[in-house]
């Protein structure tokens, strides 16, 4: 298929819902959210990433799947029952086919919920990393950590979850309504971003926390049951509006193949009444 620069994503439109397979996370209830200042629980920003994927794989296949990247921040909660409306076009076109893609979701009122960037290289280019350079962190007891005791450079215990096509159907068909075709033979990029919100609770004891902005690389795309094993280490931390922020870096493993990488900047310590 031939693309041009303004070429339009196909629009997409979808009624936000919780999520079934989140790790616990207060900031999803009403009532502990409002503590905090939102009008209600917050939908896991994996959803709205998983949401919005929808209109690229709808455009891009499973080429996009396989070897594409995305990123995306998270601009604004989205709530249970909210319309989430997601369009964009090609940003650019590379001589060699290489595409860009700029891509948002807005929520009824027209706010922007989520703002990003695709992209869909002719060929692959990166190296796939090893599961050597992900070692495993020990097994240590979840402790809360503070913007001052949390350590930089602390490799995490990994998280593993196994990928089964019962449980895909139920992710897809009841969790986020997605029914593209790609999907009976293909792992959904949402599920696997759900992972990294689970080694994040595997290993810290975190009340409230909230994904601000994720960014993913594929390196291969997942066709069979499996063991999936995500690692990483803690990269960044900083203080932003009263907020305490940490970076993960994490690679995603299934048969000792790197299937993407993840790049996950998540507040985890939410600033009172910070909405």
């Amino acid at each position: 298929m031939n693309f041009g620069i303004g070429s339009p994503l196909p629009p997409y439109r979808v009624r936000a819902a919780p999520s079934e397979i989140e790790p616990p996370n207060l900031i999803y209830q009403d009532e502990q959210a409002r503590h905090y200042g939102y009008r209600g629980g917050l939908v896991p920003t994996a959803s709205i990433y998983a949401y919005m994927s929808h209109s690229l794989v709808e455009l891009l296949g499973r080429d996009w799947l396989d070897r594409g990247s995305a990123e995306v921040r998270f601009e604004h909660p989205l709530f249970d029952g909210e319309e989430l409306r997601v369009s964009g076009q090609v940003s650019s076109v590379e001589e060699d086919g290489s595409l860009g893609i700029d891509y948002r979701a807005e929520n009824g009122s027209g706010v922007a919920c989520g703002l990003g960037a695709a992209w869909l290289p002719a060929h692959e280019t990166r190296p796939e990393p090893s599961m050597e350079q992900y070692p495993r962190g020990k097994l240590e007891e979840r402790q809360r950590v503070s913007l001052q005791s949390l350590d930089v450079g602390h490799i995490l215990c990994p998280f593993q979850a196994e990928f089964t096509w019962k449980q895909q159907w139920e992710y897809c068909q009841k969790n986020i309504r997605d029914h593209l075709p790609q999907y009976q033979s293909a792992i959904h990029p949402g599920w696997l971003l759900t992972l990294a919100n689970w080694i994040l609770v595997a290993n810290y004891d975190l009340p409230a926390w909230v994904p601000i902005s994720s960014r993913v690389q594929h390196f291969h795309l997942q066709e069979t049951e499996c063991l999936v094993d995500v690692r990483g280490l803690v990269s960044e931390k900083y203080e932003y509006k009263g907020h305490h922020v940490m970076v993960l870096d994490l690679a995603v493993f299934a048969d000792s193949r790197c299937l993407q990488i993840i790049r996950n900047t998540v507040i985890f310590r939410v600033a009172p009444k910070a909405a």
